[in-house]
């Protein structure tokens, strides 16, 4: 199944004349050659025909037998010879690389509203007229001609256009219809983000969407403050970590919760709280358990592990004891080779991501993670037979560990909680804060920003 980035409703075309047989569609490449019966349905549908079509082989030939939609029964033909290939590039917010899985399709009209917080994004059959990006970005739709709303969309960022599909092709799209956008804006659409401040020396996720143009970038590469898109916690001048993790209907707000990798520097820096203290509560643990079954979405990097390890301990086993706060911490600083943080030598092993890397960033095999300051040394492998129970974490990235060389580890995964979605790394995924250009590991961040998002089958 095509995964659909967004909701909508099929709009029928007025009826045509004759019946449509329409070039099958596969799930990976409508020129195939095949046919799949529910998304011949839905081709036919946005045509014009109420009762759909169905597979003749590897063709879709639209309306039942004995309706054509004008009463004349089936009238086998093709329509690809009155459609026009139109093409283009899906590009980042801030058109920063190209991405991939974006979900580019014509529409009649406007797809519904994107909802405004955590809700469970289910995936559906895609419109008749769609493509799916390609590693570079790229895509080609065969389409009839006429007037759209061009819909782009990976997770929750949003774009529509008006668009004119001519009589003859190829047509190529303007680039700046597929860009993605960087802030909500008239037929644009961006997911609602709170991020937990780092300390100082922390992970600064914040400074890479800056540099998506979520916020406005400074003289010293970093977020200037009040520029950003996005809302804040746990810093002078905006609210405490406690307002937002203690209050679930304030984290139900949100599509995706950042909790950078930080310590508590003890009211040193601007840091408000202690960034892991609120997890000693058990209301707050429900609030994150509860969060992520309505289809929250958690992303923690490095030492901020706590946040999924309190309420969700099932998934990763750390280094240290798992039921102490912060114990990773000190496992790590106990070694001089692990205390100052380390670089893991490491390589994408998702078979889209290191296809995305290798197209537009670097060699997806061969990648040094900057910034590593603590490890998982096992992770839940077998899925429990209770279909209520955990899902084994899936691995993005994995690398060495400066303790043990020869040991390979992971340190990137997700794993899904309820309709909802969890996302770890063990390193600063921006690799030293305040510089210049974005490192290939902030690029697989971008990559992971738009993937986290993207809807999933339910698995309860």
């Amino acid at each position: 199944m095509d995964r659909n980035l967004g909701t909508w409703a099929l709009v029928g075309w007025s009826a045509l004349a004759l019946v449509a047989a329409s070039p099958g569609c596969s799930e990976s490449d409508d020129s195939a050659g095949s046919c799949a019966a529910e998304s011949c349905r839905a081709r036919c549908v946005a045509l014009g025909y109420p009762t759909g079509g169905h597979c003749e082989g590897s063709i879709c030939t639209c309306g039942s037998s004995g309706d054509a939609g004008d009463g004349s029964g089936d009238i086998p033909g093709d329509i690809s010879g009155r459609t026009t290939r139109m093409t283009g590039k899906v590009w980042s917010p801030g058109g920063l690389v190209p991405i991939s899985g974006a979900l580019v399709y014509f529409a009649m009209n406007d797809p519904a509203p994107i909802p405004a917080g955590a809700y469970p994004e289910v995936c559906q059959d895609p419109p008749a007229f769609h493509a799916i990006s390609a590693a570079d970005g790229t895509f080609a739709v065969e389409v009839l001609p006429g007037t759209y709303r061009l819909v782009t969309q990976k997770g929750q960022f949003r774009r529509i256009r008006d668009i004119t599909v001519p009589e003859t092709g190829p047509a190529e799209i303007d680039e700046d219809h597929t860009t993605l956008p960087s802030r909500n804006a008239p037929d644009d659409t961006i997911p609602h983000i709170a991020l937990v401040w780092a300390l100082e020396g922390g992970d600064h996720i914040e400074d890479v969407l800056a540099k998506m143009q979520m916020g406005t970038v400074g003289s010293d590469d970093r977020l200037v403050r009040g520029s950003e898109q996005f809302d804040i916690y746990n810093i002078t001048g905006y609210p405490p970590n406690t307002e937002l993790l203690e209050n679930l209907d304030r984290m139900l707000q949100y599509h995706i919760l950042f909790f950078p990798c930080t310590i508590w520097g003890g009211g040193l820096d601007e840091q408000l709280n202690d960034p892991t203290g609120p997890l000693s509560d058990p209301a707050v643990l429900a609030n994150l358990r509860a969060y992520a079954n309505a289809g929250g979405k958690i992303y923690a990097t490095d030492m901020m592990y706590d946040i999924f390890e309190q309420p969700m301990p099932d998934y990763l086993d750390m280094c240290g004891d798992d039921a102490s706060l912060n114990d990773a911490d000190q496992t790590a600083w106990a070694d001089m080779r692990t205390a100052s943080g380390w670089t893991s030598h490491g390589r994408s092993v998702d078979a889209d991501l290191s296809a995305w890397l290798d197209a537009n960033v670097a060699d997806h095999s061969n990648i040094d993670f900057l910034e590593n300051f603590v490890w998982i040394e096992a992770w839940y492998d077998t899925p429990d037979p209770d279909p209520a129970g955990p899902v084994p974490p899936k691995i993005w990235v994995e690398g060495d560990l400066i303790l043990e060389p020869s040991r390979t580890l992971p340190l990137t995964v997700t794993w899904p909680y309820g309709a909802g979605k969890v996302l770890f790394s063990t390193y600063h995924t921006v690799g030293e804060g305040g510089h210049a250009g974005i490192y290939p590991q902030e690029y697989v961040l971008i990559y992971l920003i738009m993937e986290i998002g993207v809807c999933q089958d339910p698995f309860f």
